[in-house]
């Protein structure tokens, strides 16, 4: 259930804009969470427009995602030796106080694929991507 898929907005216009990194803005994503955020408040939160499943975990990390790609843009124009390579992951189902400590893995585990990420050289270009178990997960 964690690795967060855009497909699962329902509303197309928007789904397509997160995924075009041309569309991308911080506008965009502050509109999104907004939007989320007042449909909740007014109990009108529609299950045809946002992922079905842990709806506002999923939308969190949704905007995470987006943020990572936007950002990971921006910081990678810089000249060569100021760029900057951001990427996000997943640590999995860790046992800790938010899973009730029903997780099926260690904080240490579930860290393994950030320190892995940290430490990859620059050289790879990896650049705006998100990840789980070390591996690169399809938005």
């Amino acid at each position: 259930f964690y690795f967060i898929c855009y497909q699962r907005i329902g509303e197309i216009s928007l789904r397509d804009q997160l995924l075009n990194d041309d569309c991308l803005s911080e506008q965009l994503i502050d509109e999104m969470i907004k939007k989320f955020l007042e449909q909740v408040r007014q109990g009108t939160l529609s299950f045809n427009q946002w992922p079905q499943m842990y709806t506002d975990y999923s939308v969190s990390k949704l905007a995470v995602n987006a943020y990572t790609r936007l950002m990971s843009r921006r910081l990678s124009d810089r000249p060569e030796g100021q760029k900057v390579y951001i990427n996000c992951f997943c640590p999995g189902w860790v046992k800790t106080a938010m899973t009730g400590w029903e997780g099926n893995i260690s904080a240490e585990e579930g860290a393994d694929t950030g320190v892995w990420l940290a430490f990859l050289p620059f050289e790879l270009g990896t650049n705006g991507k998100f990840f789980a178990e070390r591996r690169e997960i399809s938005f």
